[in-house]
């Protein structure tokens, strides 16, 4: 996941809804799904990187969900994440785009309070 995260999310952000790293997630306005169905090895042979000797390949098998949200051009918010190869359910999916649209409004009335409290 790191390598995912770092590699290829750090680079795209919201880009990667016009990949198949991504799309929108349906019925919940500004988060998208980050999509990540390569083990690291994987993601840094794509990536053109060297991939370490020492690294766990063993995981060949993956099929992860991040629900995110881009704040401004640098910032992408990290609010829900799940295996779905281990739980493939629309409900578990359901459940974790609920999850992230709580986070989001959570982090989004969080921003709002500190803008008010630095008004003169």
């Amino acid at each position: 996941m790191a390598a995912a995260l770092r590699n290829v999310l750090a680079y795209e952000g919201i880009g990667v809804c016009g990949s198949s790293w991504g799309k929108w997630a349906r019925g919940a306005p500004g988060i998208f799904e980050f999509r990540v169905r390569h083990d690291a090895a994987t993601i840094l042979r794509e990536r053109g990187l060297p991939v370490p000797a020492n690294l766990d390949t063993s995981h060949r098998n993956v099929l992860l969900r991040v629900f995110c949200h881009a704040h401004g051009e640098k910032i992408v918010l990290l609010l829900a994440a799940y295996d779905k190869g281990k739980e493939p359910s629309t409900k578990r999916q359901s459940m974790e785009i609920k999850r992230a649209k709580q986070r989001l409004a959570h982090w989004k009335d969080e921003q709002a309070m500190g803008k008010r409290r630095t008004k003169p």
